[in-house]
């Protein structure tokens, strides 16, 4: 009985808890001043400043720095010793032996007057006009043997490359470019930067056309071979960058397999492209030293802004092709349209005049708000 009644006791003074605690209203804190004024603002000043751009680029050959490997006698190729373009050969390396049937009878003319001092000197420069080395030719007068074929030699060190495809090359790439991938990072030259592909392609080691058997003419260009010791490295650089420097710029080059070497150059040329709605420019920068073709290289160039603020990244939106800030308004934000420009180390250039912009649009405008310039968003809470 006892039992029963504590039990009684308790529910009845559980059940007065729950509805004295009912009965008493929650209140409700409204969002203090402290709160709502708590999102840092920005002054941005007018002010000149060095950035340090980075620019994507390809080292490619210089066509300017090739010999060329003719054919000084017509006949068929008996015997090729190279197998792809792109191949490197040293100089005085065996390329391919020719069979010359005007070069067998040349050589009969050498052994046939070689009793006569006047006309064997006429024989052999008559060889050395087709192409025969001294020392082949005196081998013959030594043997008295004829050499059916003639051989033909590198005639510098670098990489072969067959004439047909020396030209294609040789010329440059207006291909678009592509948009750069999206960051922050020190350099990043926005969503319009031009990538490494307006730049030459990679060469691909593709098999030689050129086959045993086959005929050429004499003075015909059979191979290029582009010489090693000086490359040309193409970067790609937006406007905004391209307009701040010009030829004799000084950069900073670095890229895969130099160790973290930071390599100092200067742009030699710079030739302004326009293609898929961008424009944009290609800056050309000799490199001396053995860099293979089709390297990935990175130039650190400190461009002079002498226009403009900069603020940081965090306060533009992009809406589209259209950049928006968030300026104070008593208690509410704008979004108000600006004009920008470069990026660089987490800052974007701003070449209107603002004043009491938010520091961080992303407190302001949610992923699901809809942002209209011009009009006042919702106070920040």
């Amino acid at each position: 009985m006892k039992k029963r009644f504590t039990v009684n006791i308790l529910t009845v003074l559980t059940a007065g808890l729950f509805a004295a605690c009912g009965a008493t209203p929650v209140e409700k804190k409204e969002p203090s001043a402290k709160t709502r004024d708590s999102l840092p603002l920005l002054f941005p000043k007018q002010q000149s400043r060095i950035v340090v751009m980075e620019a994507p680029g390809t080292v490619r050959y210089d066509s300017r720095n090739r010999a060329v490997l003719p054919s000084r006698v017509a006949g068929r190729i008996e015997k090729l010793h190279v197998r792809y373009n792109y191949q490197p050969v040293r100089k005085g390396q065996l390329i391919l032996e020719i069979y010359a049937p005007e070069l067998v009878a040349a050589q009969r003319e050498l052994l046939s007057v070689s009793n006569d001092p006047a006309m064997k000197e006429l024989a052999l420069r008559k060889l050395a006009l087709m192409g025969m080395p001294e020392t082949l030719a005196a081998e013959v007068l030594r043997t008295r043997q004829v050499r059916v074929t003639i051989p033909l030699y590198s005639n510098a060190d670098g990489y072969i490359l067959e004439e047909s495809l020396a030209a294609a090359a040789a010329a440059p790439s207006t291909a678009a470019p592509a948009p750069s991938p999206g960051g922050d990072a020190m350099g990043n030259m926005g969503a319009a930067a031009p990538m490494a592909a307006s730049a030459a392609p990679a060469p691909t080691q593709s098999p030689v056309m050129l086959r045993e058997g086959q005929y050429v003419s004499a003075g015909q260009n059979l191979f290029s071979i582009y010489k090693t010791g000086r490359m040309i490295a193409e970067f790609a650089l937006p406007a905004e960058v391209a307009s701040a420097v010009g030829p004799g710029s000084r950069v900073l080059v670095a890229g895969n397999g130099m160790q973290g070497e930071l390599k100092s150059a200067a742009i030699d040329l710079l030739e302004p492209l326009y293609a898929n709605g961008e424009k944009f420019s290609r800056a050309r920068v000799y490199l001396n030293g053995n860099y293979p073709a089709g390297q990935l290289l990175t130039a650190y160039i400190p461009v002079l802004f002498r226009e403009g603020s900069w603020v940081p990244v965090s306060a533009i939106v992009k809406l589209g092709q259209e950049n928006v800030v968030f300026r104070k308004e008593g208690a509410d934000y704008r979004a108000v349209p600006v004009r920008t420009g470069a990026r660089a180390g987490g800052l974007v250039q701003l070449f209107d005049e603002m004043q009491a912009i938010a520091a961080n649009a992303a407190y302001i405008a949610d992923s699901e708000g809809f942002i209209k310039p011009d009009a006042v968003t919702s106070s920040h809470p």
